[in-house]
């Protein structure tokens, strides 16, 4: 089995980890792919796991999609998404269309909820507490390769299927304040490479995707956001394992 995750809170993360502990297989960060044009697959059984942003599946996650080949011509395709409503729109179907592209189909689909950036901390230990319990039932559908998801649109790919949307532009608005010391961490957890170090003082580029990772990772709480209640990156889950 491969398990292929995308993760700025430690969410993701976390979800791959213990999905990896039940099958006993070591989950890989898709940013260790960035600038492959093709990664080929041999494993039957195949994980996807990512965060939802704007109600699909982030641009990333998109582009490394698009360059997976298979070796197996039928395999057995699961996705977890999650999200602080514990829904998504387009992410499984985007999902979809992306695995179309080599006649692959998606067979398992499942949302979870987990905290949110973007929400305020009320019932976070009720959402944490509850999730081992959804991923517990999740493992065992993939042990019983139960399919669950039909497409529900075209499968063709569209023109700007990896391009963000403009609503992202709401998203993007970091502001580094002069509690920043230059530390670096957040331009190490950076998927994009969008954050460099100048000055002693990180500066953002244009290719920002909103995972937020350096506002709610940051040690000095110098990377703001006016939409963010506050940090957040999943409790059992360190920075340096998302580097």
């Amino acid at each position: 089995m491969k398990i292929f995750y995308f993760s700025g809170t430690g969410n993701s993360y976390w979800i791959a980890g213990e999905i990896g502990k039940y099958f006993s297989a070591e989950p890989e960060s898709i940013t260790g792919f960035r600038g492959m044009q093709s990664i080929k697959v041999e494993d039957g059984q195949i994980g996807i796991i990512a965060p939802v942003y704007l109600n699909d599946i982030p641009s990333v996650m998109k582009e490394f999609l698009l360059h997976l080949s298979f070796a197996n011509n039928t395999p057995y395709v699961f996705a977890v998404l999650s999200s602080g409503s514990g829904k998504n729109k387009n992410g499984f179907q985007n999902i979809s269309i992306a695995l179309a592209q080599q006649q692959v189909q998606l067979s398992l689909a499942n949302d979870i909820m987990m905290p949110s950036s973007f929400q305020t901390r009320n019932n976070m230990d009720e959402i944490l507490g509850e999730a081992p319990q959804k991923i517990s039932e999740i493992c065992k559908s993939i042990e019983e390769r139960r399919r669950n998801y039909t497409p529900e649109r075209s499968m063709k790919l569209p023109k700007n299927f990896t391009k963000l949307s403009f609503l992202y532009k709401s998203l993007t608005r970091m502001t580094v304040t002069d509690q920043c010391n230059g530390c670096g961490l957040c331009a190490k957890l950076c998927p994009t490479k969008n954050i460099t170090i100048e000055n002693g003082k990180a500066v953002h580029g244009n290719n920002c995707i909103a995972c937020i990772a350096c506002a709610n990772w940051c040690p000095n709480h110098a990377t703001a956001h006016p939409m963010l209640k506050g940090q957040y990156h999943h409790p059992d889950i360190s920075a340096d394992d998302l580097i």
